[in-house]
């Protein structure tokens, strides 16, 4: 009589590799899920089983090279789909306050000039200026604008100065980015 006892041995071997097998699927789906970037060290230790297990597993280890392969194509699309908010957000800055600064330029220059006029108009009124004192008057005026005009001319080329290295830095990220984007994806 040949009786063969391995045969429950067997089967709950099976089943142990199948639960594993489980474990592993789920630890696979869960860090795809949770954006993490799965290795087999990760997803072995996340299931409980050993990295020789996924090894001798080939469907797992492709399983888990795939997920892999997506997260990395998602990382790269997220952080492309960043720098285009960005680049697109800065330049709209940049431009909101060029327009901005223009206007307030105008109306810096608009109150000067009234200013300037009230003031003039109220000392000839007052008989306060001998005849020469307007001519000097006007030419320290002028002088005076000249020097703000030269002031706001030196800090707009600063700020063109500050936002040129902006969009520059900008730019080197984004080509970094694309860089990153048209790599060839892992073979698995």
């Amino acid at each position: 009589m040949n009786t063969d006892r391995s045969g429950p041995l067997r089967h709950a071997r099976r089943l142990d590799s199948d639960h594993k097998h489980k474990l592993v699927l789920a630890a696979v789906d869960a860090a795809h899920e949770q954006r993490r970037l799965p290795s087999i060290a990760g997803i072995a230790r996340a299931a409980g089983v050993s990295r020789k297990f996924i090894y001798d597993h080939p469907d797992l280890t492709a399983a888990i090279e795939l997920k892999a392969a997506q997260a990395s194509e998602r990382q790269a699309d997220d952080m492309i789909a960043t720098a285009r908010v960005t680049g697109a957000s800065l330049r709209a800055d940049l431009e909101n306050l060029r327009a901005h600064n223009h206007r307030l330029t105008k109306q810096l220059r608009a109150l000067e000039n009234r200013l300037s006029q009230t003031e003039g108009a109220r000392l000839l009124a007052d008989n306060i200026l001998p005849d020469n004192a307007l001519a000097e008057l006007a030419d320290q005026q002028l002088a005076r604008r000249n020097a703000e005009l030269d002031q706001q001319l030196f800090e707009t080329r600063e700020r063109l100065r500050r936002t040129v290295e902006e969009l520059e830095a900008a730019r080197a990220i984004n080509r970094e980015l694309m860089q990153h984007a048209n790599r060839p994806a892992p073979k698995p």
